[in-house]
């Protein structure tokens, strides 16, 4: 998504100013998060339970928002939202997310697919070009990869970190772990 406004072949080329914003800490999200539960309904929300989503998403802001408001709909008036209920909160999510990550996977060319679904089996992957990798996951040759790669990365469905590659969307990341 950066690349429409760095890259000076793409139409929003310098059209911003370019910040890198750090994570809310966690100790933010735990007095927001308490707040809240108790302005509505005199929800309660044990920290244990903040601590277990900002952990599981790396504290990336989107997500953690998205599983809160799960768990604040299944938090009854006067109830407590505990850490055991995190796991049901993704998991409903993930159903939600059910067709468009299905309809994602459908629509994406063969030798994509394979490499995606190599990337998010590792989790973080590491000389995707390699013999090794290839051969672990049955891919067609080293050069399809590269091809797979980039297309891809085009499309936003992963993103690297100097040699690791992993999938973006951490939900659609979760999900391909149950196929």
């Amino acid at each position: 998504m950066g690349e429409i406004f760095i890259s000076p072949s793409r139409p929003f080329y310098q059209s911003v100013t370019i910040m890198n914003l750090q994570k809310i800490p966690l100790e933010k999200y735990w007095n927001f998060a308490n707040i809240q539960f108790a302005k509505g309904g005199q929800r309660k929300i044990q920290k244990e339970t903040v601590e277990k989503v900002y952990q599981q998403f790396q504290g990336i802001t989107a997500n953690v928002q998205k599983i809160m408001n799960l768990l604040y709909m299944k938090t009854q008036e006067g109830s407590t939202c505990t850490p055991d209920m995190v796991d049901k909160a993704v998991n409903s999510y993930l159903q939600l997310s059910s067709d468009t990550y299905e309809a994602l996977i459908r629509q994406m060319p063969e030798k994509q697919r394979m490499v995606f679904l190599a990337i998010a089996a590792e989790g973080r992957a590491k000389n995707i070009s390699g013999g090794k990798f290839v051969h672990k996951y049955h891919l067609p040759s080293p050069s399809s990869v590269i091809s797979a790669i980039k297309g891809l990365l085009e499309k936003d469905f992963i993103t690297h970190d100097g040699d690791e590659y992993f999938v973006y969307d951490q939900f659609f990341q979760l999900w391909t772990e149950r196929l």
